[in-house]
């Protein structure tokens, strides 16, 4: 595993609008969102105490980053993005009664975007949340033509037809997975997404700078 890439969860004001500004950038390279003057793109979610960003340096530049936001039915108030588009078929496949990550936000420097090895860092970020808030499912949006990369990655399965996802023109199937038996077949699979439990307790949201080679937290 190469030691080049640092997973950092953001923050400062100063990180999270470096996100801002990555998020931009590629979701205006394939025309996702129309031009603004901040050439920044966020969403009201970025404001809520469920959500969490991170980001992915090489050698000190950012070239990825991902959101991780958590629904809860003890805090029913704080919502995920899916729900805006896919919330029947979240409610027939998962229930609303799961405590659910969702994956979202993920975005590459177009210059990056082939690398395979910065594909699969950001998501050690979710399952990092998923063990530490206890999830019971995992979900995250993308392009049709992406699902076979997910299910031989993750093992996630998609649970609805393509929909325009909140905030981008672009349209999305939801996929889902059951953490209790994806998690275990993940950490298996790649040394990269395993975690020790004092890795999990020692982890402290908007708090935390770690490396993507799993021993170093």
């Amino acid at each position: 595993m190469s030691d080049k890439y640092v997973l950092h969860s953001c923050q400062t004001e100063s990180e999270i609008s470096t996100a801002f500004k990555l998020r931009y950038i590629a979701y205006r390279n394939v025309e996702a969102i129309p031009e603004n003057a901040e050439a920044e793109f966020k969403d009201k979610y970025d404001s809520t105490g469920n959500s969490t960003t991170c980001l992915i340096y090489e050698e000190n530049m950012p070239v990825a980053s991902l959101r991780a936001c958590i629904y809860d039915k003890e805090q029913l108030f704080m919502e995920i993005p899916a729900f805006e588009a896919y919330r029947e078929e979240i409610e027939r496949e998962i229930g609303f009664d799961k405590k659910i990550i969702e994956s979202n936000r993920f975005v590459i420097d177009p210059e990056k975007v082939d690398s395979k090895q910065l594909f699969k860092i950001p998501f050690r970020f979710i399952i990092l949340n998923a063990l530490k808030f206890n999830c019971d499912y995992i979900l995250t949006a993308v392009r049709p033509k992406h699902i076979p990369i997910y299910k031989r990655f993750f093992g996630l399965e998609p649970i609805s037809t393509p929909k325009r996802y909140p905030g981008i023109n672009v349209e999305m199937v939801i996929m889902a997975g059951d953490c209790a038996r994806l998690i275990p077949i993940i950490m298996e699979k790649e040394e990269l997404y395993r975690f020790t439990k004092d890795d999990v307790k020692a982890y402290l949201p908007h708090l935390s700078t770690f490396q993507a080679d799993p021993v170093m937290l």
